[in-house]
C-alpha cells in the first residue's frame, strides 16, 4: 500500500505544478473604436434627414402695422361719419385734427365813415341799389374809425364786381382787403395689417361736398419723433 500512496501523492504534486506553470488565462481582447460605423435604427424610427424634414417650422411673424390716414375732413362731423364707415368696413379708426392751409377771403367795406348819421345814410343808398348784405361795423377801440361792410367773399372775382356795383351806384370806391383765417382739417388715421391690405374710400365723402377730396397717405411720425436722417452726401440748404 505505501507505494500506492506514494504514487498517488507524487501524480498531485506534478498536476498542481501544471496548472500554476502551464494553464494561463488567456489576455481578455482589446476593445477598439466603433464610433464610426452607423448607428442601429429601429423598425419604423426616422432617418435624421427625415426628422429635421418633419419638426414642425416656426410660423412666419405677423407684419407689422402700418398705419395710414383718410382725408382730409372739412369739419368734425364729416370725419365722424368717415370713421363710422370704416368701422363697418372691420378698421379701428381714430380721429385727429392737424393744423390746415390758411382759408383766404376778401372783404369789401367802405372806409373812414365820419358818423353813425353818415354810416346809416349809406345803408339807406346800399340798400336802394339792390345789397341787402350791408352793414355798420362796431368800433371796437378808441379813435378807431367807422366801417361799413359791402360783403365778405370766398373769391376775388366777386368781391371785385361786388366793388364796381358799389362804385357804379353811389359814385364811392370801397377797399378790398384779403384776409387769412386760420383752420383745422380732420383726418382719420387706421392701421393696415395684411401685406396687399388697402383703404376703400367709396362713399368717405358725401356726394354733396362738390370741392373735396379724399386721399390716403402715410400717418405723421409721432410728436417728438426724430426727422428721418439725410443720405450720405446729400447737398445741404
Amino acid at each position: 500500500m505505501r507505494p500506492l500512496i506514494v504514487i498517488l501523492i507524487f501524480a498531485n504534486l506534478a498536476f498542481a505544478a501544471w496548472a500554476a506553470l502551464v494553464d494561463q488565462p488567456a489576455a481578455p481582447p482589446v476593445a477598439r473604436d466603433i464610433g464610426h460605423l452607423p448607428r442601429l435604427m429601429l423598425a419604423g424610427e426616422p432617418t435624421p434627414g427625415e426628422a429635421a424634414a418633419s419638426a414642425p417650422t416656426a410660423a412666419p411673424s405677423a407684419p407689422r402695422g402700418r398705419c395710414v390716414t383718410v382725408g382730409p375732413f372739412s369739419d368734425l362731423v364729416l370725419s365722424a361719419a368717415a370713421a363710422t364707415l370704416l368701422t363697418t368696413r372691420g378698421f379701428t379708426p381714430t380721429q385727429r385734427d392737424e393744423p390746415g392751409p390758411d382759408q383766404v377771403s376778401y372783404w369789401v367795406h367802405l372806409d373812414n365813415v365820419p358818423s353813425d348819421a353818415a354810416a346809416n345814410r349809406l345803408l339807406l343808398m346800399l340798400r336802394a341799389i339792390g345789397l341787402s348784405d350791408v352793414r355798420t361795423m362796431p368800433i371796437t377801440a378808441p379813435g378807431e374809425t367807422r366801417h361799413v361792410s359791402l360783403g365778405l367773399f370766398s373769391e376775388k372775382a366777386g368781391a371785385e364786381r361786388r366793388a364796381r356795383d358799389v362804385k357804379n351806384g353811389l359814385g364811392v370806391t370801397p377797399v378790398i382787403t384779403e384776409q387769412h383765417n386760420s383752420q383745422s382739417t380732420y383726418w382719420v388715421d387706421v392701421t393696415l395689417t395684411a401685406p396687399g391690405q388697402a383703404v376703400p374710400t367709396e362713399g368717405l365723402l358725401p356726394a354733396a361736398v362738390k370741392t373735396g377730396h379724399i386721399e390716403v397717405r402715410n400717418c405723421p411720425p409721432p410728436a417728438g419723433s426724430a426727422p428721418p436722417a439725410a443720405a450720405a452726401g446729400a447737398p445741404r440748404t
